[in-house]
């Protein structure tokens, strides 16, 4: 047999012997692509939703804070809270968590502090077996106005 004759005979086998490595490299590498982007959607779901939550206890204090009284406080805050993260698209199982607390007392001048608890639903995204729910609870602080009417 020729040198060429055994050049081409070794290109052949070579070529005739990867067939088939390509498809093996991509059933094996699916699997941990498919995970990795799934884990970006719970990133992305949960970081969308903290900030959802973020808005609304800001909205929820800032409204609290211009109410006459304790109790009309509480009543706003919540409804504010609800329709901010309904408005952004979030569903909160259980409805919206808002709890409303002065510092020291309920007058004007004093600070207060709005904490704001939402149940997010992870367990509903395809393909992941995730634990049903993950809470995400934010803060925030603002000053009962001042010039509000008693």
């Amino acid at each position: 047999m020729s040198h060429r004759a055994r050049q081409r005979d070794r290109g052949c086998r070579r070529a005739h012997g990867d067939g088939g490595a390509a498809s093996t490299e991509l059933v094996l590498i699916m699997p941990v692509l498919i995970a990795f982007f799934s884990l970006v959607v719970v990133a992305g779901r949960l970081t969308d939703a903290k900030g959802d939550v973020v808005s609304a206890a800001s909205d929820a204090a800032r409204a609290a804070s211009l109410q006459p009284s304790l109790g009309a406080a509480q009543a706003a805050a919540q409804d504010i809270a609800t329709d901010s993260v309904a408005d952004e698209g979030i569903e909160c199982i259980g409805g919206v968590q808002v709890a409303i607390d002065p510092d020291p007392a309920f007058e004007r001048g004093a600070t207060l502090h709005a904490t704001v608890t939402c149940d997010v639903q992870t367990g509903d995204l395809a393909l992941l077996n995730l634990p049903g729910v993950v809470t995400v609870t934010e803060h925030a602080w603002e000053p009962i106005d001042a010039y509000r009417s008693q």
